[in-house]
């Protein structure tokens, strides 16, 4: 499928395993990045292993938008999901800074809605990012084209270089705090004993955080799913480093993980963090990060800095981020249109 924006565009889809075209995808997405606080976009020895790996739980097509001169000016990515959420559907518009304003990005968000309509999505989002106090051209655009706030959230980088001077004063509060609760350790697979109970917390994972207006709920995650997720993690380049938080029965109740990418370690990033609410109260969620966040300098003694983003409202991750060093460097609002019979 392709569509035309006016005679100067043209949106087509892309196959991400012919590296030619994806490099063109991905150099979009580069250039349309690099206004961002920091250095977000991953790095193209990173994309070219991780981006054209297929998944047995999402659909992903790739479109780039090419002018008449032959030159990709605008890069889309639509991601529908198969195991759960099965109503949503993710998109995201990349447009040379050059190119805007003149109906690019429009051309490839048409297309993008299209495909997930024709899919039966009803709920379409994705994420703009912006400055502390200002919009950005991402922002104005997803309000320009029907796509309210849902929920915001903040992205925050810590300083490996600098900031764990600080954390021997952390331990002390997290041994006055843990009890019986102990952290166990991981890299690249959970450990067996505890992948039942890691299942079931990533399955209430979505539904647990904050998330505003986005229409998540509860996911559905097995053992098998969770298996072919490390081994395709192992497979695209990318390290997984986590942290379990142990109840004094012995069954895990609480998690943190991080992923760093092995061609280009700068920048480690947080998947995830959960307490479930029973067991709150005791400082698993700071000994996990601290576990963590100390490991990957061990593994990757040159990472310059740890990147994680959620909700202001989320008072209690807010504060165990502020403790470790965090600072906010810009806004992530997560957008939502309505289509279909969900549409009002």
């Amino acid at each position: 499928m392709s569509s035309s924006a006016g005679p100067a565009v043209v949106v087509r889809p892309i196959d991400p395993t012919d590296e030619r075209a994806l490099r063109a995808w991905w150099e979009v997405g580069d250039a349309a990045s690099r206004e961002r606080a920091y250095d977000a976009w991953p790095a193209w020895d990173v994309a070219r292993l991780s981006l054209p790996r297929a998944r047995p739980d999402l659909d992903v097509t790739f479109l780039v938008a090419v002018d008449d001169d032959g030159r990709a000016v605008g890069a889309g990515r639509l991601t529908l999901f198969r195991s759960d959420h099965l109503y949503l559907a993710e998109l995201e518009v990349y447009v040379v800074p050059e190119a805007r304003r003149q109906g690019v990005g429009s051309a490839v968000l048409a297309d993008l809605e299209a495909r997930a309509v024709a899919d039966g999505r009803t709920a379409l989002f994705g994420t703009a990012y912006a400055p502390v106090g200002a919009e950005s051209a991402g922002s104005l655009f997803c309000a320009a084209r029907g796509y309210p706030v849902a929920s915001h959230e903040e992205t925050k980088l810590l300083d490996l270089r600098t900031a764990p001077a600080s954390w021997a004063a952390l331990d002390a509060d997290v041994a006055a705090g843990l009890g019986d609760y102990t952290v166990v350790g991981f890299e690249r697979h959970v450990p067996e004993e505890h992948v039942e109970a890691f299942c079931a917390m990533l399955s209430v994972f979505s539904s647990m955080v904050p998330t505003g207006d986005l229409e998540l709920g509860r996911a559905s995650w097995t053992p098998e799913r969770l298996h072919e997720t490390e081994q395709r993690t192992l497979e695209s380049g990318h390290t997984w480093i986590g942290a379990l938080g142990v109840a004094p029965g012995g069954t895990a109740c609480a998690f943190s993980e991080l992923d760093v990418p092995d061609a280009d370690p700068r920048t480690a990033s947080v998947g995830g963090t959960l307490v479930l609410p029973e067991h709150r109260g005791h400082r698993l969620g700071l000994a996990m990060k601290l576990h963590t966040h100390r490991r990957v300098l061990e593994l990757y003694p040159g990472c310059e800095h740890v990147e994680t983003g959620n909700a202001g409202v989320n008072a209690p991750m807010n504060a165990v981020n502020e403790a470790m060093g965090y600072r906010v460097v810009e806004r992530a609002l997560d957008v939502q249109k309505r289509v279909g019979a969900t549409a009002s």
